[in-house]
């Protein structure tokens, strides 16, 4: 078991609506924060892949309306921990910087599949603070073979020199 802590300091990114969050200024701005803290913490682990626990606290001084519920945060949260899914995609270049190279939503991912998130706990605490903060708990509560942890890395390695996403198939 694995377990992984990290503090960023703004509000988490939200997914609502019919536009990606990926593509909306506001929600960009907090996708990095969260992915590169994210990055700091798990320097290097390969993305988790199985029975995963979430935890958020969200400290803000007020809850009123705009500052988002606490579902939208939590979706956020999980999308924005994965890559992006195939299906979406970038608009402009703002992804494409380099200082975003390292936690780019194509190529980055603390989570494989938030399919696997077994357990997740939020909650907005209201009036500790003046600046907008949360702290995300990540544990991973699998235990993965030594051969199918290698064969992921394999996968990562081939997708990171071919600079594609591949078909993801179980080997037997």
């Amino acid at each position: 078991m694995s377990k992984y802590y990290f503090t960023v300091n703004d509000l988490p990114p939200k997914k609502n609506g019919a536009k990606s969050m990926w593509n909306r200024p506001l929600e960009r701005k907090r996708l990095v924060s969260l992915r590169q803290k994210a990055l700091e913490a798990f320097d290097g682990q390969l993305p988790l892949e199985g029975n995963i626990k979430i935890r958020l606290k969200i400290y803000i001084a007020e809850n009123k309306p705009f500052i988002g519920d606490l579902d939208t945060f939590l979706t956020g949260i999980c999308d924005g921990l994965m890559r992006i899914a195939p299906r979406s995609k970038l608009e402009g270049d703002f992804w494409s910087q380099p200082e975003y190279i390292d936690i780019h939503p194509e190529k980055f991912a603390v989570i494989k599949d938030d399919g696997e998130v077994i357990s997740i706990q939020g909650e907005k605490i209201i009036g500790e603070t003046k600046q907008h903060r949360y702290e995300i708990t990540i544990e991973d509560q699998s235990k993965i073979k030594t051969e199918n942890r290698k064969w992921v890395e394999e996968l990562f390695d081939a997708e990171e020199k071919f600079g594609t996403r591949l078909k993801h198939e179980k080997r037997e």
